[in-house]
């Protein structure tokens, strides 16, 4: 996932090491697993051991301004392998998040997505996904 971000952001933002990324990101789903605030999906070929994709969602309150409920559903992390993609594993995944959401009672979701991750993109959009807010990124050591 972490070099795919890399080839998407094209040098424009620092990336982190894979190993160390994974470490961090590694940390934090387990602190939500074990927290409870934590949804972890896989997904492998029918008949077959090995995980092709997964999605990892986090319950996180909705905020003070928009209406969302109690809790909404942060899909932190889709991640698809390469030789699976456009195999409908990451809508799979996506569509496992939202039936368990549902279940839970949760009315809303969100995802983030790269500016250029314009594959990502569509696929959210397909899902039901719509922009929202307009994360803008800056460097603090610009001299602007």
């Amino acid at each position: 996932m972490v070099e795919h971000h890399r080839a998407v952001v094209a040098g424009r933002v620092p990336v982190r090491p894979a190993g160390e990324a994974w470490v961090r990101r590694r940390t934090e789903y387990v602190s939500w697993l074990e927290g409870g605030s934590g949804l972890l999906h896989l997904a492998r070929r029918e008949g077959a051991a090995e995980v092709v994709g997964y999605a990892m969602c986090h319950l996180v309150p909705s905020g003070p301004t928009f209406d969302l409920g109690e809790v909404r559903g942060d899909v932190e992390s889709l991640a698809v392998s390469p030789q699976a993609r456009g195999e409908g594993v990451g809508t799979a995944l996506l569509g496992a998040v939202r039936a368990e959401l549902e279940r839970r009672g949760c009315r809303h979701w969100s995802i983030s997505v790269a500016a250029d991750n314009t594959a990502a993109a569509r696929l959210y959009e397909r899902v039901g996904f719509r922009p929202l807010v307009h994360m803008m990124h800056a460097p603090l050591d610009t001299g602007v």
